[in-house]
């Protein structure tokens, strides 16, 4: 007894040194659970909603949503993984919705196929996609700062839906992800509706992803067949990214592909760097145009006024890259890398006690930001013994 009431109470210790000492060290972001009645679909609808990490440090600032089908499946990867590319800044921090499921097959599939019956009844793609458009956006909109950007994905047959919605309704997403989209469904029914779709459509500013892993059969010569379609007809502004990985199976493929999912959609919507490499002028006017394409403000990206304070930082421009990297800090107070960026800065002018002030708040920010900050560390520890070296 002795012995259990010794081990009860080091765990207890335990448990309270971590809970005092790692009191930063949580998931990234927060999660809710939400919901709404549905007129619709006469039936309620469970959702659980991602919030970025920094949605509640800035309380003005309004993000995209991703509407993530089998919800309940996907969420952990979703956002984890769209949380590390956060970090490295190569994704858009967004919303995540995603959306329980009550009858699958039902709401992914846009024809009924009494072949599938087994499965539950198919053919109510078109009333889903009304539940999401009349119901679940204006609800998001009305209670979450969202902004006009909204991204559908899916996997499996919910890839077939993103499919479906982007020929369908092609302005109520900018930006679908279809992972191993089931496109044979009765027949391969939506290429009679995707040849009409893109050989009649000129313009649409869109991306798209799709990936498919080591499957075969319909399955495997359904995505094929779309690949080419989107090779011989994409229209102008409409991006895509298309991957076979026969590494992947049929249930990894989600997984697999979010990545490049993020990475492809982020990078569609990037000034190139050709644009950058001609200066201030021309990221603003690339981001006026992206604005006036997508109906909200996008204002310049991060690495877009960050590159450009480097490449100044290269040409020995003191003060062209201080006052960049210093904006940046203006528009980015709680970014760690803002301020290891402006104390690269000092340090490159000779200002070494300006240095070390940011180098002391970087660390700060990024234990508030909850990144890792070893390097930071580094580069801090680097700085002192150089003020050290030049005081002797």
């Amino acid at each position: 007894m002795f012995k259990l009431c010794k081990q009860v109470m080091f765990i207890t210790i335990m448990l309270a040194i971590i809970n005092t000492s790692g009191v930063k060290a949580g998931i990234r972001g927060s999660a809710t659970v939400d919901g709404l009645q549905s007129k619709i679909l006469n039936e309620q609808r469970d959702l659980l909603i991602h919030l970025p990490n920094n949605y509640h440090k800035y309380s003005s600032r309004r993000y995209p949503v991703l509407y993530l089908l089998d919800g309940q499946r996907n969420l952990r990867h979703t956002a984890g993984t769209l949380d590390l590319l956060n970090q490295d800044n190569k994704a858009q921090e967004m919303i995540i919705v995603a959306i329980k499921n009550t009858h699958r097959t039902r709401d992914f599939t846009p024809t009924y196929d009494e072949s599938y019956n087994q499965w539950g009844i198919s053919g109510g793609a078109d009333r889903f996609l009304d539940f999401i458009e009349k119901e679940l956006i204006p609800y998001m909109a009305k209670n979450y700062r969202t902004n006009n950007f909204k991204i559908l994905s899916g996997h499996s047959l919910g890839g077939l839906l993103a499919v479906y919605a982007l020929q369908s309704r092609p302005q109520l997403f900018q930006a679908h992800f279809a992972f191993s989209p089931s496109l044979w469904w009765h027949d391969q029914v939506i290429f009679e509706q995707a040849e009409d779709f893109f050989a009649k459509t000129t313009e649409l500013h869109n991306y798209l992803y799709a990936n498919m892993g080591n499957e075969d059969g319909p399955m495997l010569s359904s995505y094929e067949r779309y690949t080419v379609l989107l090779e011989a007809h994409a229209p102008k502004g409409f991006r895509y990214n298309a991957d076979l990985d026969t590494s992947e199976t049929h249930g990894s493929t989600a997984l697999a592909g979010q990545a490049l999912a993020y990475r492809g959609l982020y990078a569609s919507l990037q000034a190139p760097q050709a644009v950058i490499d001609q200066g201030m002028p021309a990221i603003k006017q690339f981001y006026k145009t992206q604005s006036a394409v997508y109906g909200y403000e996008i204002k310049p990206s991060y690495r877009a006024i960050n590159s450009l304070g480097y490449k100044a930082l290269q040409q020995k421009d003191f003060s062209t890259a201080l006052a960049i990297f210093k904006d940046n800090v203006k528009r980015f107070p709680n970014k760690a890398d803002a301020y290891d960026s402006l104390a690269d800065g000092f340090e490159a002018n000779g200002e070494l006690d300006k240095a070390l002030e940011m180098r002391d708040l970087v660390i700060k920010k990024s234990i508030c930001e909850n990144v890792e900050n070893n390097a930071y560390k580094t580069r801090r520890a680097n700085l002192v013994k150089l003020i050290q070296q030049k005081t002797q």
